[in-house]
């Protein structure tokens, strides 16, 4: 009898998969990461005020914006395999450059380049990995890409720390160093196929009932290719599917995954770039090595939102996630400065509540859109959420520096409570779903 391409058993094709999709958030959590130690020395030898600090730290993030909201909605139109290829060749190409600068201008616009990619990748990598894992694996395999950019940007602390002891130019060799694993996964990229939904969504179902019987089985059914195959196609190409979102009635999800994705984001990027100079504004000794030591409990964290995903659910994991990073975020707002042990452990809280939500970061809008506008929901999400990410990591040393330590951290809960809110208002709960043709237009009930 034969078997759902969604129901299908894992197989080796499918663990390759997921292993070789990891090597793309691994390398952009190592990217993004390694500027927080790096600037400890880019900020005297360029001589950086508040505003070009902020401007470099924010730089890829900003260019993360740029590359998820455009190459989401081109990824969709042209394919998942090509652009799979391309976001990791500018990884490599942007990040050698990088050992060269001598102006602060100059790092900003690699560090730019090097976000559109890393943007680029969010919906790509998860596109395709939702569309060829089965339904069992979804659930595991999605955060598990969120779970390797946690490892990516712990290992970035931790390769930051050894190389400032090569001197002057340590922070040279931190930018540069992310070109060696990106070369490496892109090597293991080269041999994933496309992903048989997405030709199937184009009318190529011959094509992707190739791809099926060669990766996945040959006795596997192919009635959702058809389906796919028969799903009216949309005219229209690259961002004008961004308007297809809102026109097929998923502007409910499309605030939602924003939103939610926004406020786990905004305050984290921005107190995990300048993390360093916040403890050692609080009075912690060893404020960098006692940042990188934390960099391990958002690995724990996002471990255990993988692990709970599919025992407790989307909608309950996310508001509890929300609650943690509120409360520790309002507590180290209001406690006396000086008491390390307190900030340190509320610090502690705050990374391992916000990476057990981010477990959700890619899986929520992989399952709440169709094929045809799955990497488009996911990239403006993504873009979404570097808007608020690269607007708080540029905003914090001014907010540091205008309003203090306690007033900054105050702020971050606000950001938070609202992202609480407009789970508990519009979460869905996806656990189990198939994916389908055409998702449902209103966000599905809760359970």
């Amino acid at each position: 009898m034969s078997t759902a391409l969604d129901d299908v058993p894992v197989n080796r094709f499918h663990k390759r998969l997921v292993a070789v999709a990891m090597g793309g958030p691994f390398c952009d959590g190592y990217l993004l990461g390694i500027i927080a130690i790096a600037m400890s020395q880019i900020t005297p030898q360029l001589h950086l005020g508040s505003v070009w600090s902020g401007l470099l730290a924010s730089s890829a993030l900003i260019g993360v914006f740029i590359g998820a909201l455009v190459f989401g909605a081109v990824t969709d139109r042209i394919g998942r395999r090509l652009m799979y290829l391309l976001n990791l060749v500018v990884f490599v190409a942007a990040s050698i450059p990088q050992f060269f600068v001598q102006e602060a201008w100059q790092l900003f616009v690699l560090r730019l380049v090097i976000g559109i990619a890393v943007g680029a990748d969010y919906p790509i990598a998860s596109a395709l990995t939702a569309e060829l894992v089965p339904r069992k694996l979804r659930g595991i395999a999605l955060p598990g890409l969120v779970l390797s950019w946690w490892i990516g940007y712990g290992v970035s602390y931790w390769a930051g720390l050894a190389l400032l002891n090569l001197g002057d130019d340590g922070w040279r060799w931190m930018l540069v160093s992310g070109a060696l694993p990106a070369t490496v996964f892109l090597l293991m990229r080269t041999g994933v196929p496309e992903s048989p939904r997405w030709l199937a969504s184009r009318g190529r179902v011959d094509e992707a009932t190739a791809i099926v019987r060669r990766y996945v089985g040959p006795d596997v059914a192919v009635d959702d290719l058809v389906a796919e195959s028969r799903a009216p196609r949309r005219g229209g190409t690259g961002l004008s599917n961004i308007g297809e979102v809102f026109r097929r009635g998923y502007g409910r999800q499309i605030v939602f995954c924003s939103m939610f994705f926004l406020c786990q984001v905004a305050t984290g990027f921005a107190i995990r770039t300048f993390q360093p100079q916040i403890l050692e504004s609080m009075g912690v000794g060893n404020a960098t090595t006692s940042a990188a030591v934390m960099m391990v409990i958002p690995i724990l964290g996002v471990s255990a939102g993988l692990l709970l995903v599919d025992r407790i659910g989307r909608r309950p994991l996310l508001i509890g996630s929300f609650v943690g990073i509120f409360a520790s975020l309002f507590c180290l707002a209001v406690i006396p400065m000086h008491l390390a042990l307190p900030v340190i452990l509320l610090f502690l809280l705050f990374h391992f509540a916000e990476a057990a939500g981010s477990a959700l970061q890619f899986l929520y809008p992989s399952e709440l859109f169709p094929t045809d506008l799955r990497a488009t929901g996911v990239g403006f999400a993504s873009a979404m959420s570097r808007f608020g990410s690269a607007g708080g990591t540029f905003c914090l040393p001014l907010l540091i520096a205008g309003v203090g330590g306690s007033g900054t951290l105050l702020i971050g809960a606000g950001v938070t409570l609202v992202g609480l809110v407009v789970s508990l208002a519009l979460a869905p709960e996806t656990k189990g779903q198939a994916l389908t043709t055409e998702q449902r237009s209103e966000v599905p009930a809760t359970t």
